[in-house]
């Protein structure tokens, strides 16, 4: 093996302050600090940021039920038990109106809601779905107007005029919103559905079996009634069923309704 050859070096203390000097100065290629105004062109101003809450649209909110509104009687004790939804399953004041002859006439052979009630106070229950099949996802006035049928020529018309004679035209198919009405004293009506007409914005309730439901209520003609609504949404926990959902109800109590006219107090 070789030997290693060993060299004898001189410290010189000139020469090691000039290297650790050369060391802590940066090079050409470092970072270099660079002031602001000297990086901004002279024709670009600062951007104002402004907060997104601030510009994002707000939400619609309902109002409210009016405070003075009390729950129809019977309501937690009778007919929420009755219809096996929880007693402390919140209750929301829809709308207030006089029954007409429309409601019950048996052409019509619907319930309408008040189109206020219906989309300040309704619209806000229902999920997006729900607002989908009841056709009360968007207001009547962001909806794009029906264009008119184009006009016939004479002999266009009296042809179709004459295809008229001979079929009957049909009217356009409306979907819905499973619903129930409810009465203190028929109780609650079958399957009914909740949708609201493109051509007027009305917002019904319709079915087959209204009509024989709503000559069992209590409600007449020209009665003062109060529109209340209610849905039980399913709560499951820890992947067990707590309670089971619930279709849309729409409860109809006369205002100056006594606690006679429920049908459970009666027993």
């Amino acid at each position: 093996m070789g030997k290693r050859t060993l060299a004898l070096v001189v410290y010189d203390p000139a020469a090691a302050q000039q290297r650790d000097a050369k060391r802590a100065r940066p090079s050409a290629g470092a970072g270099v600090l660079v002031p602001y105004d000297a990086a901004m062109p002279a024709d670009v101003e600062p951007i104002n940021a402004v907060p997104l809450n601030a510009i994002a649209p707000r939400l619609w909110q309902a109002p409210p039920a009016p405070i003075n509104r009390e729950e129809p009687p019977c309501l937690r004790n009778h007919v929420l038990r009755e219809l096996g939804l929880q007693e402390d399953l919140p209750v929301h004041f829809i709308h207030e109106k006089r029954v007409t002859d429309t409601d019950l006439d048996a052409h019509q052979n619907r319930f309408r809601i008040p189109s206020d009630g219906a989309l300040r106070r309704l619209r806000p229950i229902l999920t997006v779905d729900e607002l989908d099949s009841a056709n009360l996802l968007y207001d009547p006035a962001s909806l794009p107007k029906q264009q008119p049928e184009p006009e016939l020529e004479n002999g266009d018309a009296t042809a179709d005029q004459e295809g008229k004679k001979k079929r009957k035209r049909r009217g356009k198919v409306h979907g819905g919103l499973p619903v129930k009405l409810v009465d203190l004293a028929a109780g609650a009506s079958g399957e009914l559905l909740l949708s609201r007409w493109s051509s007027s914005h009305g917002t019904i309730v319709k079915g087959g079996g209204y009509m024989d439901y709503v000559r069992r209520c209590s409600f007449k003609e020209h009665d003062v009634v109060e529109i209340w609504a209610f849905k039980q949404r399913a709560f499951r926990l820890l992947g067990t069923t707590i309670f089971d959902g619930s279709p849309l109800h729409v409860l109809i109590v006369k205002r100056d309704g006594k606690q006679h006219d429920c049908r459970n107090c009666l027993e």
